[in-house]
């Protein structure tokens, strides 16, 4: 008996010992993210889940996960706007701007960036594969509470007819004059050839105007139609995360709502709600400040689309890489990760919210959205080509700096070309670039400022000044000092005192050096400072170069609600004329 007990317990001993040793070389296991010789795969997300996206790669990398016997992924995850992406996919990837990596996975926030990628004949880029999906949302129109409501929601649908109406009818003062405060129906869009937000509101716009006939997207009643809805239009944001950001910020300070509407996923209310505006998962842990006007999700009674955020592999994908996107995609589509797609707002791939996501955007009782009909490639092109045509037209006033560092290199430190080229030399071919894309009915108008400013151009019809404009800018010839805070003054008061409430009143404003001449900071943003966004200047900065002031040009851009841009390479600079002037 006692040896029986002894073999009995010096076994139990060798057992226990075996099992510590299994544990402890499960949890000592190299990470994916540790190890040296995983596929690298990387990952373009947009912007709205980019952060998520970020946060479950990581996730995945510490997993220690393996596929094809053993092989590992080391995933790197960035985001970008939709539409920017499908332009460098299309391309050939060169991203001068921000220099991030080309991606082997491509996770838009909606198929309609591969349609249109078919439609211009480039659909080969990415790999044949099933119909996937990680999540979808979608779009609505996001309202103040209390504007809603005027409108009769939730007990009354609201649609884009209702949009219309309000302005047809003279603004809010049609719905009460205790509303004449809040001015005209002012609608946040992003541009639609950059945004899933702004592709889907347009498309959305053109399906209530012809009742689901995408065949009568050319008739005049049409046109009439999203051109009213255009009209409401403040600017077309690049960028909807960027856009919530200054309206989170402006909640907690002014005493009437920043803007009336803005066309946006419903995810996006979700978050805004619950005090992460831009999408990041971190700032959902922490206890928000008080909305004054929490946002609601208006699903537009004419129907809408479901935005539907599928994983693309793209076909340089090595065969490697694509088994990587596939065991990636797989990890996303686990109930873990499904679950904090659901934190953040998304409902589940099959379009199916869940009672936290109605309470988070006000939606409790109200009919489910009404899907509508996804237009072909062909037809969403025809709608973009229309656009062009029917988008609020911009007033413009192009500032540009004139002092005597633009005679210098762009780069003092390099001899190479571009580097070495002056500033003002590679300035001139993106400005007359950029005069060559804007539509004819646009206005446009010059002031250069070095010691002072000066008016080269008065503003007018680009179709009647861009000839005379192209031969200004190439006789321009820098010299003095830079007058940035006066020129920046006296260009938005003259954009106030001829201030178009038809047009989408703007100062474009680029300079490459600090101020150097009277004035402060603190009165260029008092003097910027738009307290309502129907009938304020939006001033458009960009940096150009190392030297440029960019935080104080930040700060002008948010005083005004506008964006700030920069180009610290000169490879960067026909892309940052092209996202300023996206917002016209």
């Amino acid at each position: 008996m006692r040896r029986s007990g002894w073999v009995s317990l010096v076994f139990g001993a060798l057992v226990g010992t075996l099992v510590i040793v299994l544990l402890a070389t499960t949890v000592t296991a190299p990470s994916n993210a540790t190890r040296t010789d995983c596929v690298r795969l990387v990952v373009s997300s947009s912007t709205e889940k980019g952060d998520l996206v970020a946060e479950l790669a990581e996730r995945y990398n510490n997993t220690g996960r393996t596929f094809d016997g053993g092989r590992c992924a080391k995933v790197e995850a960035f985001k970008k706007t939709s539409g920017a992406t499908l332009d460098l996919i299309a391309e050939g990837w060169n991203d001068i701007d921000e220099r991030q990596p080309e991606p082997q996975a491509w996770m838009p926030s909606s198929s309609l960036w591969l349609d249109l990628l078919r439609q211009r004949g480039k659909g080969d880029l990415i790999a044949n594969g099933p119909k996937t999906s990680l999540a979808t949302s979608p779009m609505v129109i996001a309202m103040p509470e209390p504007m809603a409501k005027e409108l009769g929601w939730p007990s009354k649908g609201i649609g884009w007819k209702d949009v219309l109406e309000v302005n047809r009818n003279g603004g809010w003062a049609s719905t009460g004059p205790e509303n004449a405060k809040w001015g005209n129906f002012t609608l946040g869009k992003d541009n639609p050839r950059r945004s899933t937000s702004g592709l889907a509101a347009t498309i959305a716009t053109y399906f209530a105007a012809t009742g689901g006939d995408y065949g009568k997207i050319d008739t005049a009643e049409t046109v009439q139609f999203v051109r009213g809805i255009e009209a409401s239009v403040a600017y077309y944001s690049d960028d909807s995360v960027a856009f919530l950001k200054t309206l989170y910020e402006e909640d907690q300070k002014k005493p009437t709502p920043y803007i009336s509407a803005m066309a946006m996923q419903e995810q996006m209310v979700y978050l805004y709600n619950h005090g992460a505006p831009t999408g990041n998962p971190k700032q959902l842990g922490k206890e928000p400040a008080p909305l004054n006007r929490p946002l609601v999700a208006v699903h537009p009674s004419e129907g809408t689309m479901l935005i539907d955020h599928p994983f693309l592999t793209t076909a340089k994908a090595s065969p490697e890489q694509r088994s990587a996107a596939k065991d990636f995609y797989d990890f996303l589509r686990e109930p873990a990760q499904q679950d904090r797609f659901r934190d953040l707002g998304f409902r589940d791939p099959e379009g199916r919210g869940n009672d936290k996501l109605a309470k988070g955007v006000h939606t409790e009782g109200v009919a489910e959205p009404r899907p509508i009909g996804v237009p072909t490639g062909e037809q969403i092109q025809k709608m973009l080509d229309g656009w062009e045509y029917t988008q609020r037209r911009g007033r413009i006033l192009l500032v540009l700096d004139l002092s005597g560092s633009m005679n210098e290199p762009f780069d003092k430190n390099r001899k190479d070309k571009p580097y070495s080229e002056s500033r003002i030399a590679l300035l001139k071919p993106a400005i007359r670039k950029q005069l060559e894309y804007l539509h004819p009915e646009d206005e446009v108008g010059l002031w250069t400022f070095s010691d002072g400013y000066e008016e080269k151009m008065p503003i007018g019809k680009v179709k009647n000044v861009r000839g005379p404009m192209l031969g200004l800018v190439d006789n321009l010839t820098p010299k003095g000092d830079t007058a940035l805070y006066q020129t920046v003054i006296a260009a938005n008061d003259k954009m106030r005192r001829e201030f178009d409430p038809k047009l989408i009143n703007a100062v474009v404003f680029l300079t490459d050096g600090e101020n150097t001449e009277a004035g402060t900071k603190e009165q260029v943003l008092q003097n910027v400072d738009a307290e309502r966004l129907d009938n304020s200047v939006r001033i458009f900065t960009m940096a150009y170069g190392a030297q440029a002031d960019s935080r104080v040009l930040d700060e002008i851009a948010q005083k005004s609600k506008a964006r700030s841009y920069q180009a610290v390479d000169p490879h960067g600079i026909d892309k940052m004329f092209v996202n300023v002037f996206s917002n016209f």
